[in-house]
């Protein structure tokens, strides 16, 4: 059986997962499984799921939000929901006799094929900008013209908006990440320059704000 979303296409018999554009994903195990009870059952709570993994294994709601969190990450949308003790699958799903080939079963969505590759750019976590400025916060130590620290809070309040549009757009979050990223905009933000008087204080809040850009490229960079 073949179970096709708008967001994924899942071949039951090869037990492999395509996302939108026919690309292959890397989702295997319990997560896995998880996604082809759903599509069979649409939605089930703890005691369901757990059976279909294994009924000799005591699964918990920590296992089971694992899976949910491995689904949505690896095929890029929150498909997966949880309300109410209940992990649903969001969107309308297809089930189909066969695959003829992902690309073929695929082509009535890909008229958007520009869309597409702007979709996978958009998607693509880049480091680059993060790199820039840490590297310009930690620098800001020494001693530099006026300008130089105008020119940072230009930098810096913009690289925050482009993070915080990509985890809004492109992942779907807004969490502590994203909520931390605006903060430092406003922050930083050229237009209203926020004094704060002390050298010293700003210079806390550069090397605080150049370590958050060093963990936003551990943390989305890893995943």
């Amino acid at each position: 059986m073949v179970y096709k979303h708008q967001q994924f296409v899942l071949d039951a018999e090869s037990k492999k997962v395509f996302d939108e554009n026919g690309k292959e994903l890397r989702l295997t195990g319990n997560a896995y499984r998880m996604l082809v009870f759903l599509c069979k059952n649409k939605h089930g709570n703890l005691t369901a799921i757990g059976e279909y993994l294994d009924f000799a294994n005591d699964y918990t709601e920590n296992h089971i939000r694992q899976y949910r969190y491995k689904i949505n990450s690896i095929i890029g949308y929150d498909i997966v929901e949880y309300k109410n003790g209940v992990y649903s699958l969001v969107g309308e799903l297809r089930e189909l006799d066969k695959i003829e080939r992902n690309t073929d079963l695929l082509r009535e969505d890909n008229v958007k094929s520009v869309k597409n590759i702007m979709d996978k750019i958009n998607t693509k976590f880049i480091i680059v900008p993060a790199i820039i400025a840490s590297a310009l916060l930690l620098l800001s130590f020494f001693d530099w013209p006026y300008g130089y620290y105008t020119l940072l809070r230009v930098i810096v309040s913009i690289i925050a908006v482009y993070y915080a549009y990509y985890l809004y757009t492109a992942i779907k979050l807004q969490n502590f990440w994203f909520w931390a990223l605006i903060s430092i905009a406003i922050l930083f933000n050229p237009i209203v320059p926020i004094y704060l008087g002390d050298k010293t204080i700003w210079g806390i809040i550069d090397v605080v704000v150049a370590g958050f850009f060093i963990s936003l490229i551990i943390k989305f960079r890893k995943e």
